[in-house]
């Protein structure tokens, strides 16, 4: 920082200081600091402001340093965490709480709603390398909260600059359960504006509870998401018995089997090219909805 050499620069100098103190926590050492300014310029609002804002942060990691670690702590204290909370000291609080976790077992599986994971934590700090690494072992590991975890990875690896692999991350997200996606965290614009279309075009046809689950195929409409054909081509009959007897069970919502069904048609215009199965595929897909179906025709006559 360039500091104006006609100017007294004396509280700009203790202030940077005292940002280092906090990030480090060692916050008597910040406090002492804010009580010299004060003797000087006892008027000055936003040294107390600061000082009163540390104090009360003193008291509470006093507590929190007086009990077992655990879970439970690291969460209440991440709850104190506000946008009043001085942004060198959320710093430090936050590599408290990464540090905590770290040391407790199976850190990537500890999850409070809506958002405490040491994967936000760390998307917090702008470590997005990391963060996609705990993603990743919180789906590996078995996290019982898959969608909103892939949405997570999807927004890592989206701030990485990875939009291929960040587009598949969302994609899954949304086909496994689209309504548990943690849609004011996503980064990549494209599906906010995914979202908007369909509600602008789709609002007679569709559901306001359902936009959000027929995303994948709306996606893929726009160009914006791939068709995965290895299930399909693996046992294309088998794929064909399993989805009419999913629908007939009623096992999935409607746009995840039109979502399905979209593949099947694809494989069969692809590469297959089988032309009776694809006309009763085709006219399954108009009976389930006639407003996707007619997109994709749009889509399909125009390549």
């Amino acid at each position: 920082m360039q500091l104006d050499l006609f100017c007294d620069n004396r509280r700009t100098i203790r202030l940077n200081d005292a940002g280092e103190m906090l990030r480090a926590l060692d916050l008597e050492k910040a406090l002492a600091v804010y009580a010299d300014l004060l003797n000087d310029a006892p008027d000055d609002r936003t040294i107390r402001q600061l000082q009163s804002s540390v104090g009360q942060w003193r008291d509470t990691l006093s507590r929190f340093h007086a009990c077992p670690m655990g879970s439970g702590r690291l969460h209440e204290l991440w709850l104190n965490l506000t946008d009043g909370t001085p942004p060198q000291l959320a710093v430090g609080v936050l590599e408290l709480l990464i540090a905590g976790l770290k040391g407790l077992p199976a850190p990537e599986l500890i999850f409070v709603p809506p958002r405490f994971h040491i994967g936000t934590i760390l998307m917090a700090q702008e470590r997005f390398t990391d963060a996609e690494f705990w993603f990743s072992c919180a789906l590996t590991s078995g996290i019982g909260e898959r969608a909103r975890f892939l949405g997570w990875r999807g927004d890592a690896l989206m701030l990485l600059g990875d939009a291929g692999r960040a587009r598949e991350s969302y994609l899954a997200a949304f086909l496994e359960e689209p309504h548990d996606v943690d849609l004011t965290s996503q980064k990549d614009r494209l599906i906010h504006n995914l979202l908007f279309s369909l509600e602008s075009e789709g609002s007679d046809e569709i559901a306001d509870d359902e936009i959000v689950c027929w995303l994948p195929v709306w996606g893929w409409l726009h160009g914006e998401f791939v068709l995965s054909m290895e299930e399909v081509a693996a046992d294309s009959d088998a794929f064909a018995a399993s989805l009419e007897k999913t629908e007939r069970l009623r096992d999935m919502t409607l746009p995840r089997v039109w979502f399905d069904y979209l593949r099947y048609a694809e494989y069969l215009r692809t590469m297959c090219r089988n032309d009776r199965e694809l006309v009763r595929v085709r006219r399954r897909m108009r009976e389930l909805s006639g407003f996707m179906f007619d997109r994709y025709m749009e889509k399909v006559r125009g390549r």
